[in-house]
């Protein structure tokens, strides 16, 4: 019996890759979305509510009846809190609707994976090209790591469109041998589901990487 999945950021890179997923699997999703066209899905299974992640009162909307919460909001390289202040709203809307199961994407680089970086993304990829999306992702798993959901926070290295092969490495950072730092959006959007289906990284922040 499938799910009803409420899903954030489902225009961006990975999201139409995770709805897509998600229908497939049987799940009903609800997606938010601030233009229906971008998505570009008809779905018999698929709702999408009109709406901006910054207003509580159309995350309610999109959370409400939902068995479980994917988020994936992103903000480029601009310098923004969405990614932070979206996730604190997603928050709430579930503490007050009851809803547990969050799975919260954001970013290879933070916390015990930033050892395994390579040399120029340490010097500068991280400190300066993407330094304003470090720096909201490292707000965002904050408000997850600190609430009292069911969460779990994936950390997907550079995001690549191209066929699933489905040998990729995921778990702690520290474990992992001869990673490229690339992921197909596929295998990355069958990974996010799959952590709805389990507990293996309940509360845990997995890496996910070629």
């Amino acid at each position: 019996m499938g799910m009803d999945i409420a899903v954030f950021g489902a225009t961006g890179t990975t999201g139409r890759f995770v709805v897509e997923e998600a229908l497939g699997r049987g799940h009903r999703v609800t997606a938010l979305t601030r233009d229906s066209r971008r998505l570009g899905l008809d779905h018999e299974r698929l709702t999408q509510v009109t709406g901006d992640v910054l207003d509580p009162a159309a995350v309610d909307r999109v959370v409400a009846g939902s068995d479980a919460v994917v988020s994936l909001l992103g903000a480029g390289m601009r310098r923004t809190t969405l990614r932070t202040d979206g996730t604190r709203n997603i928050v709430r809307a579930m503490q007050r609707n009851g809803v547990r199961r969050l799975v919260s994407q954001s970013i290879f680089g933070l916390g015990e994976s930033a050892k395994q970086l390579p040399l120029h993304w340490r010097l500068l990829v991280k400190p300066l090209i993407l330094r304003n999306a470090y720096r909201d992702h490292e707000g965002q798993e904050a408000v997850v790591a600190g609430s009292d959901l069911d969460w779990t926070i994936t950390r997907p290295v550079s995001l690549r469109v191209r066929e699933p092969n489905g040998r990729y490495q995921d778990g702690p950072a520290a474990a992992m041998n001869g990673i490229t730092l690339k992921i197909g959006l596929t295998d990355l959007a069958r990974f996010t589901l799959d952590q709805l289906e389990s507990d293996r990284y309940l509360h845990r922040r997995p890496a996910i990487s070629y």
